[in-house]
């Protein structure tokens, strides 16, 4: 099958990244210096470290049933982080995440991006906030109308609620509940000059973010490639589906991706020490540039 080839392309490609090279420069990648852990205990930890410890920080995650955010939780349930997480969705969204944790080092809470009260809510006693919410496509939803045929596409989520209205929320609510620390993840590829819609939008959800929390941490990954990704699984399903799989350009154009795990690793890094990061930028990229032609032929 096509979406086997992905995985093995994934894993091919973590080999020539993650293990070669600083794919978050001295952050994440595992052979870069890591950053100093915290030596002495926080004043109500508990226990020697890993799941079962309790490292007295609560962390508030929004966006946690995406792409990176169950790499995230993996990460927080992995450290015993007692973690928040949001839902808009009902049980069974989010339920993958639940092994993660020990028993009771999760609470999983329902809140809507259009309920300012139930995101506060979520928040609660929260150490550090972690915005994760973003879309690449604008979300569409039926509607009734009364004339043939009686039914019509509308726009559900835009990209500036998602990617501006959204994040500004999350920010404003941070300040106002005196919340110690907030991780904002972006997109190395955020323009206010881009023709892209979606990458004028997360500019502006960085402005809006620093503007009502100007202490937040921006954290810039470029395109991020796993198992569950949409990047090189993308490639495969295109060629599962059609004779040809269709390249803007010829698949001349550049990309730097980066593996979503040290992207998560980076964020799990700045919640242990947050204050190190307070006001600064993080990018996250890989240590090799690609075309999307080598990417499909990789995955082939």
């Amino acid at each position: 099958m096509m979406l086997s080839n992905a995985n093995r392309a994934t894993n091919t490609l973590l080999r020539h990244t993650s293990r070669s090279g600083s794919l978050a420069r001295g952050i994440a990648s595992t052979n870069a210096p890591e950053l100093p852990r915290i030596t002495e205990k926080r004043a109500n930890e508990t226990g020697m470290g890993g799941r079962a410890s309790d490292p007295d920080v609560k962390v508030a995650v929004f966006g946690a049933t995406g792409f990176l955010g169950r790499y995230v939780c993996s990460h927080l349930g992995t450290n015993g982080v007692m973690t928040y997480i949001g839902n808009r969705g009902d049980e069974f969204s989010h339920r993958h995440l639940r092994p993660n944790f020990e028993l009771g080092r999760a609470r999983f809470a329902f809140y809507s991006s259009r309920d300012k009260q139930s995101m506060a809510d979520l928040i609660a006693d929260a150490d550090v906030v972690v915005n994760l919410v973003g879309k690449y496509y604008e979300t569409r939803a039926l509607e009734d109308i009364p004339k043939f045929p009686f039914f019509n596409y509308k726009v559900n989520t835009t990209f500036v609620e998602a990617n501006v209205d959204v994040p500004r929320t999350i920010a404003e609510l941070c300040t106002e509940m005196q919340v110690d620390n907030l991780i904002h993840v972006s997109s190395a590829a955020a323009n206010p000059d881009s023709a892209s819609e979606w990458a004028r939008t997360k500019y502006e959800g960085e402005k809006a973010v620093l503007e009502a929390y100007p202490w937040a941490t921006v954290v810039r990954p470029t395109q991020m490639f796993g198992h569950e990704d949409k990047l090189l699984n993308w490639f495969a399903r295109m060629a599962e589906r059609y004779p040809i799989v269709p390249l803007v350009d010829g698949g001349h154009a550049l990309t730097q991706p980066v593996w979503v795990d040290d992207v998560a690793r980076t964020i799990n890094r700045i919640i242990d020490a947050p204050e190190m990061f307070e006001g600064r930028r993080v990018d996250c990229f890989g240590p090799q540039d690609y075309t999307y032609a080598e990417l499909a032929r990789f995955v082939y």
